[in-house]
C-alpha cells in the first residue's frame, strides 16, 4: 500500500509495457473492529463492517457496550463480542488495567488483524492487540478531539490530555501498518509533532454517506430555514450561532433558525441560560436529539456548522446528499466540505458578526440557495459517497471486501 497520499490512485503503465501481472487479491482473514460507542461505530462504519463480511473475512466487533437484544452487529453479518475499557479519563493505574483485560480478550479471539477505531480505542487497543501478538494493526482517527480543539482559552486540562495522547500515539502508531485520518489537517498535525510517520498515513473523506437514502428537494418556498445538527457544544459553535440568529431575524424578519441535537453532560456543554433565553425570544427553535434528520433537511434551506474542529462531520456531508448548501467554519474537517464558487460559504471560527453575515446573505438570496443546493448533491455524489470511501477504506486496510454491498 502507498500511504501518506491518494488511496486507489493507479499509477500509468511505463511506455511500451506490456500488460501488468496480476496482483493477488488479499487473502479473507479473522478482523476484529474496535470501537469506543456501538450505536456510533453501526451507524458510521457499518457500511464497512458489511463490506467486510461481504469480502469473506470474520468480523469480530467490540466495544465497551453491552449488546442489545436486536443486535445491530449480527444484522451486518458480524459477531459481537464485548471488551469493557475505559472511554474517558487519563487515569494510568485504570487505563493499564484496561490495556491488560483487552490483551487478554483480544488473544481469546486471536484475530489476524485488528481496525481500531477512535483516539481511545487506538490509544488502548492497538497496545493491548501489540501485547497479544497481533502484527496487522490499523487505527482511524475520526478527529483529533477535545485535546486538540483551539477554543482561544488556555486551558491545563486540555493541554495535558494533548501530552498523553500524543505520547500513546507515539508508542502505538510505530507499529501500526497504516494510520487513517478524516482530514489532511488532522494528519498534518499528528506528523508536525512526531506522532506518525506521513508514510504510513491515509486519507479518505470522513466516513462517507449513503447517497441513496436522501432524496435531493428544491429548497422550500418563503422565509429562509437555517439548520444546525449535532451535539450542543461550544466547541460546535452553537453559542455563536444563537448570537448570529438574533441579528439575522433583526435583519430578515420571517427567517428561522433551527437546532437538531441533544443537550449533553459536558463541561464544554452550550450555555444553558443562553439557549434558554433565545428559545423564549424565538430567535432559536430547539427540537432534541431526533432519529431521522432527513424531515428537517427537507424543511430546511440552509445547513449551518461554526464547529471550532471536526473530523468529518458526517452531518454537513448529509446536507449536501439532500441538496442544501452549508455555512461551515474555516477549520479542519469542515473546510473540505465547501466547494468555493460552487456551493457553500466558509466563515472564521468564532465570529459572530462573519455568521450572521452568511446567514442573511443567503436569506436575501433564494436563487443562490437552490442554484448551490444542486451543486452540493453533485458534490456529495462525486466526493462522499459511502461506496467510494469504502473502497479506499479496504484498500487502506489491505482487506478483501465489497464496497457496492447493499446497506448504510
Amino acid at each position: 500500500m502507498s500511504a501518506g497520499a491518494s488511496v486507489g490512485t493507479a499509477e500509468p503503465a511505463p511506455r511500451g509495457a506490456g500488460r501488468r501481472p496480476a496482483v493477488a487479491a488479499p487473502a479473507p482473514c479473522r478482523v476484529l473492529v474496535i470501537g469506543q460507542d456501538l450505536g456510533y461505530l453501526v451507524r458510521f462504519r457499518g457500511h464497512l463492517v458489511r463490506a467486510l463480511v461481504a469480502g469473506g473475512n470474520e468480523v469480530v466487533v467490540t466495544t465497551p457496550d453491552p449488546e442489545p437484544a436486536a443486535s445491530p452487529v449480527a444484522a451486518l453479518g458480524a459477531r459481537y463480542h464485548r471488551m469493557p475499557f475505559s472511554r474517558a479519563g487519563m487515569n494510568p493505574v485504570l487505563e493499564l488495567r484496561d490495556v491488560a483485560r483487552l490483551r487478554r480478550e483480544i488473544a481469546a479471539v486471536a484475530p489476524d488483524a485488528v481496525f481500531a477505531y477512535g483516539a481511545k480505542a487506538a490509544a488502548l487497543g492497538l497496545l493491548a492487540a501489540a501485547q497479544a501478538g497481533v502484527k496487522r494493526r490499523y487505527a482511524m482517527l475520526a478527529g483529533l478531539g477535545f485535546a486538540f480543539v483551539e477554543d482561544g482559552r488556555r486551558s491545563p486540562k486540555r493541554a495535558a490530555a494533548r501530552a498523553v495522547q500524543l505520547l500513546l500515539y507515539r508508542l502505538n502508531f510505530a507499529g501500526t501498518r497504516a494510520v487513517i485520518f478524516h482530514n489532511a489537517d488532522d494528519r498534518d498535525e499528528l506528523v508536525r509533532r512526531g506522532a506518525v510517520r506521513r508514510d504510513k498515513t491515509v486519507v479518505v473523506p470522513g466516513s462517507g454517506v449513503p447517497v441513496e437514502r436522501f432524496v435531493p428537494t428544491p429548497p422550500p418556498a418563503g422565509p429562509a430555514r437555517f439548520l444546525f445538527v449535532g451535539r450542543l457544544l461550544r466547541s460546535k459553535g452553537v453559542e455563536e450561532l444563537v448570537e448570529a440568529a438574533a441579528l439575522l431575524r433583526a435583519a430578515v424578519p420571517g427567517a428561522e433558525v433551527h437546532l437538531v441535537g441533544g443537550e449533553d453532560a459536558n463541561p464544554d456543554s452550550a450555555d444553558a441560560a443562553l439557549l434558554a433565553a433565545a428559545v423564549a425570544r424565538g430567535d432559536v427553535v430547539l427540537h432534541g436529539q431526533v432519529s431521522d434528520v432527513r424531515p428537517f433537511l427537507e424543511r430546511a434551506s440552509v445547513f449551518v456548522l461554526p464547529s471550532y474542529r471536526e473530523g468529518m462531520p458526517r452531518a454537513a456531508l448529509e446536507a449536501l446528499a439532500a441538496g442544501r448548501t452549508t455555512i461551515v467554519t474555516d477549520v479542519p474537517g469542515c473546510r473540505e466540505v465547501v466547494r468555493p464558487g460552487r456551493h457553500g460559504t466558509l466563515v472564521p471560527p468564532r465570529s459572530v458578526e462573519a455568521l450572521a453575515a452568511a446567514m442573511i446573505a443567503y436569506a436575501r438570496d433564494p436563487e443562490r440557495v437552490a442554484r448551490e443546493g444542486l451543486a452540493a448533491r453533485e458534490s456529495a455524489e462525486r466526493d462522499f459517497d459511502v461506496r467510494k470511501v469504502t473502497a479506499r477504506m479496504l484498500e487502506a486496510l489491505e482487506l478483501p471486501g465489497d464496497p457496492d454491498v447493499a446497506g448504510p
